[in-house]
């Protein structure tokens, strides 16, 4: 917790507005729970050329929900709203520890999962979903609820997340490699 990440923070505190605060609490509460990220992968799964990718997207909400608490339980550090208290929070005050952000951990595994995922549809979609991640994560710093480094710690270990379960889905889901066929990089 530098002081430039309390700066940084304060700062944003100046840009509240009604509009602004609507929509930054909808979408910390769009991240809660992964309930965006899971609603994203029912829609995948639905359709055959899109499965592989909703199966990436589950695995990646399953790794970053294992992956998150167990961090936040070893680093343990405490929430923005904790340190200064003075700072008069928008929406419910989450509980537990700050390290990662775990919404941003989440959001940022199942943009990265459907980014590397075969059969996942190109362009809008996926820019949505990126920017549903950024969005999400910002959110959390706008709300006063995480410390910059918690959201950027969270979007790395997501992004890693989310590759490594966009690989999984992909082993999987072609057999394991038992098959001689392609491998989930599309070579021989």
């Amino acid at each position: 917790m530098g002081a430039w990440e309390l700066h940084l923070l304060y700062a944003l505190q100046g840009l509240h507005c009604p509009v602004l605060d609507a929509v930054m609490v909808a979408a910390s509460m769009l991240g809660s729970h992964a309930l965006i990220w899971l609603a994203i992968s029912v829609f995948l799964l639905a359709r055959r050329s899109t499965r592989m990718a909703g199966v990436a997207v589950l695995a990646a909400v399953a790794a970053a929900e294992l992956a998150v608490p167990l961090i936040k339980g070893w680093v343990m550090r405490p929430r923005p709203y904790m340190v200064d208290r003075s700072v008069a929070l928008i929406a419910p005050a989450p509980g537990g520890w700050s390290f990662p952000s775990g919404h941003a951990t989440t959001a940022f595994a199942c943009a990265s999962a459907l980014a590397a995922s075969r059969g996942a549809r190109r362009g809008s979609a996926r820019l949505a979903v990126v920017a549903s991640a950024f969005l999400v994560a910002f959110s959390r710093l706008y709300l006063f609820v995480h410390w910059p480094t918690d959201v950027l710690a969270g979007a790395a270990l997501g992004l890693m997340l989310g590759w490594l379960a966009a690989r999984a889905a992909a082993f999987v889901m072609e057999g394991g490699g038992r098959h001689g066929g392609k491998s989930a990089t599309g070579g021989a």
